[in-house]
């Protein structure tokens, strides 16, 4: 269902890109333009249209799409630094684009013909939903849903949805994760995003009435954890090979890597102003935070490093040799990056001053969105620390007890 925004929108064209070096740069070259349209976006409560037409128009969604329909087939590591960059702009645009970029390795592990349909217009774009309320029942051909969906962002910008629901199991008893893919003609979109942080992201509830879903257009989680999906035999590259729990979890860190870059240099900003300066006190003072200074770029650098060495090492480890205790250490490892980004952000605004309580000022925004992003399920400290936890003691996840 395309809007008089989306149908007038320029087309999109494939990424060129086959370095992460020739994407960054792309993507730094756009936080400008990104940058002075967040009011634009908070007002908007979405992305304006203008940002979603420079991704697409720079290539910028695909750059993990298969090779096979033209896309480089680019690392995870790419779409960490390129979404930091972004947010570096806007965090709303970080923020959409790692998860509009992670759901195209998703379409590469439908059948064939979906991905056609999928990949042949340089246009698509794919939300998601992992919170869901309302059981799909099985039916002959497939499944039929009526439900809710909730954080679907980016959503107002797209033509597909992939659903992640629990259904029952195709053979014997019990249930199954699978993701649903559903076209934009078949749910309805609730205006309810207002929020503190990340109001551009219009992460919105989706609604669904007797909807049928064929079973092509699903695909079974457990298959894409153990490298068994249909894009591991069709693409056969270390990407697609790949398990889901690294290519959906690694991706949600790069925007407060980028919003705490952004912090972190609107801080330096306020500083030198005030150290150069003519007050000789404000000078004075402003040099006792250079410590918590030096200490919030560190974690900044340090989360990096450890992002990007799990990107490398898991994305190209075929999902048959992923241990529990590798995916647990992925998820721990992306929620303690993120948590130390966050741990920057909020050092630094306490340091920042009073006058940084007025909304107008860009350290209080991205003080608020680094918080909000971090407060995301999957990043979570306490849940995915404690899920290392239990795997390193050969404990049985929370799942198994119903928690």
């Amino acid at each position: 269902m395309a809007t008089n925004e989306t149908a007038s929108r320029p087309r999109g064209r494939l990424p060129e890109y086959r370095t992460i070096e020739e994407a960054v740069e792309i993507a730094r070259s756009l936080a400008p333009k990104l940058r002075e349209r967040v009011p634009q976006a908070e007002q908007l409560r979405r992305l304006p249209e203008e940002n979603v037409n420079d991704l697409l128009a720079a290539g910028l969604i695909g750059l993990e799409n298969p090779k096979r329909w033209g896309g480089p087939e680019l690392n995870l590591d790419a779409c960490i630094e390129v979404s930091a960059a972004l947010a570096e702009g806007c965090s709303s645009t970080g923020w959409v684009y790692s998860l509009w970029s992670s759901h195209m390795w998703m379409i590469g592990q439908y059948p064939e013909h979906v991905q056609e349909m999928v990949f042949s217009d340089p246009d698509s774009l794919v939300s998601s939903v992992v919170n869901t309320v309302g059981a799909p029942e099985r039916v002959d051909g497939g499944f039929r849903w009526t439900g809710r969906g909730f954080f679907s962002s980016g959503v107002d910008h797209c033509n597909w949805l992939i659903a992640a629901l629990e259904v029952p199991a195709a053979e014997g008893e019990g249930k199954e994760r699978r993701w649903m893919l559903i076209p934009r003609s078949d749910f309805e979109i609730v205006d309810d995003w207002y929020t503190v942080g990340l109001k551009g992201t219009g992460s919105k509830t989706i609604v669904l009435e007797d909807v049928f879903i064929p079973e092509e257009r699903t695909v079974i989680w457990s298959e894409l954890s153990e490298g068994r999906g249909y894009g591991a035999r069709l693409h056969n590259s270390p990407l697609y090979c790949a398990a889901v729990d690294f290519t959906f979890s690694l991706p949600l860190s790069g925007p407060e890597l980028g919003i705490a870059r952004a912090l972190l240099r609107a801080f330096e900003g306020r500083a030198r102003a005030r150290i150069s300066g003519s007050s000789p006190r404000l000078a004075a003072e402003q040099t006792l935070h250079l410590t918590r200074y030096a200490r919030a770029a560190a974690q900044i650098d340090a989360a990096r490093a450890l992002l990007l060495e799990d990107a490398r090492r898991f994305c190209f480890m075929p999902a048959s040799e992923a241990t529990a205790l590798d995916r647990a250490k992925c998820r721990r490892d992306v929620a303690f990056a993120t948590q130390m980004c966050r741990e920057a952000c909020n050092s630094l605004f306490e340091a920042a001053g009073g006058s940084n309580i007025f909304e107008s000022a860009e350290i209080q925004r991205l003080w608020r969105d680094a918080n909000v992003a971090a407060a995301h399920h999957g990043l979570t400290w306490d849940i995915n620390g404690n899920a290392y936890g239990r795997a390193v003691m050969d404990l049985p996840p929370l799942e198994r007890f119903g928690l």
